[in-house]
């Protein structure tokens, strides 16, 4: 591999006659676009969607109840598969690579209205990923700690702090086609801990013997807003906003590569959000707890798994979602021309990265909810950035005419107003458990 910054150059690109690069030109293609095979694409796919909010989708499906739930959960599926393709066909419009979505916006809706379509909400996104994902990450460990030696006096916070020094040392890798091992290992872990809690729920479900309630409960206003945070949770479990930069690994020709990686992830990917909704709720109904995992209670080595398989693959998720932004700080304050691994480049990235991961770890630390910080995302970073921006982009790229157009625009105009909805129910239910919040609560 070419261990350059930057390899292979943009054909827009002005050299001189020795092949230089003539000063002020640009120089924006990093050395591992056109590296990675379609099975890398869907290791990537499958690590930033298909992460422990899967393990969220039974309690997301008992806020909508069985109807509303399944609907919610397969119109999801299917409208970020028709998305994540729109984007696939739009990587080299124009004629050139497009390696970032703000740079795709940009040249499509023009450098202002495309930085702000995108820059915003996907950094917006990114960060709120890698809060939850320490959230997450530090309730699996004290999970497995608990089942293993029982009550323990180490605290969440201290948990959370274990994950985030790990994650210190992963983030040094220096660009996405970098992480494509760390993603197959957290494509194991995702289809691992699926099958277990299927499993593990239908055991459940065989052996309590009582049927569980799957009646939506409360007054008709509180399950209205109820069913807002559900759409949430589960715009926040499709939510891929960094599908360009994946994109950016992709081996000519990038749409094919890409459209068959995708193809790859969803197959994993709604595979395992149907098989853990449908058996999580059908074996717990609405008392299921935020993460079904939570509600298990199969042999206990076979839980302890599952937790473990959760913890592990949240590395991979964490730094897909870093990526852009650690991007961003490489293109400010590197060297673009000079390799990977010389001195500044080392020391911008371990400078950034350290300031990113431990500024997420400090916050996760400090407001340790996951469940509610999952639905507030989902609806106002994901449903943007997932389920409205590729029609609009598609549209304006291509000016489709006829129902083509109208399907993009209907599915758009659902999805603005679920996303409203959506953001009023997390909102809501932030003020609510308002009153249960303590700094660095030892949940």
């Amino acid at each position: 591999m070419n261990d350059s910054a930057h390899g292979m150059p943009d054909p827009s690109m002005k050299l001189d006659e020795e092949g230089q690069k003539q000063p002020g030109a640009v120089l924006d293609r990093p050395a591992y676009v056109d590296k990675g095979e379609w099975y890398h694409i869907g290791f990537h796919m499958t690590a930033a969607v298909a992460s422990v909010p899967t393990l969220g989708l039974p309690f997301a499906v008992s806020l909508l109840g069985w109807a509303g739930g399944l609907i919610a959960l397969v119109a999801g599926g299917l409208v970020t598969l028709f998305t994540s393709l729109l984007i696939a066909g739009l990587l080299e419009f124009g004629g050139k690579r497009h390696i970032r979505y703000r740079d795709l916006a940009q040249a499509i809706f023009g450098s202002r209205l495309g930085w702000w379509a995108v820059a915003p909400f996907q950094f917006a996104v990114c960060i709120g990923c890698v809060i939850a994902n320490h959230v997450v990450a530090g309730q699996a460990m004290k999970a497995v700690d608990v089942l293993v030696r029982g009550e323990t006096s180490v605290t969440l916070t201290e948990y959370i702090i274990v994950f985030g020094c790990a994650n210190l040392i992963l983030a040094q890798c220096p660009h996405f086609h970098a992480i494509r091992y760390i993603n197959a290992v957290a494509t194991v872990c995702t289809i691992s801990f699926s099958i277990i809690a299927v499993a593990m729920s239908i055991y459940d479900g065989v052996t309590l013997g009582a049927p569980a309630d799957y009646t939506l409960q409360g007054d008709p206003v509180p399950k209205m807003f109820n069913a807002f945070n559900g759409l949430g949770i589960m715009a926040f479990a499709f939510g891929i906003s960094v599908l360009p930069e994946i994109g950016a690994t992709a081996k000519a020709p990038a749409e094919r590569t890409m459209k068959r990686g995708i193809g790859m992830g969803y197959a994993i990917i709604l595979s395992a959000y149907l098989t853990v909704s449908v058996t999580g709720f059908w074996a717990f109904g609405t008392g299921v707890q935020s993460i079904v995992l939570g509600s298990l209670t199969g042999p206990s080595w076979v839980v302890i798994l599952a937790w473990m398989f959760a913890a592990v693959q949240l590395f991979g998720t964490t730094m897909v979602y870093c990526q852009p932004i650690f991007e961003s700080f490489d293109a400010a304050y590197g060297n673009i021309l000079a390799p990977v691994w010389c001195m500044r480049n080392t020391m911008v990235r371990l400078v950034s990265r350290t300031i990113l991961i431990v500024l997420g770890c400090f916050i996760a630390c400090l407001l340790p909810f996951f469940g509610d910080i999952m639905g507030f995302i989902g609806a106002i970073g994901f449903t943007p950035m997932d389920f409205i921006l590729p029609q609009f982009l598609w549209i304006a790229a291509y000016k489709p005419k006829g129902p083509k157009k109208w399907f993009a625009l209907l599915v758009a105009g659902i999805y603005t107003i679920i996303g409203i909805m959506a953001a009023i129910g997390a909102v809501r239910s932030i003020v609510n458990n308002a009153v249960t919040y303590h700094l660095f609560a030892n949940l």
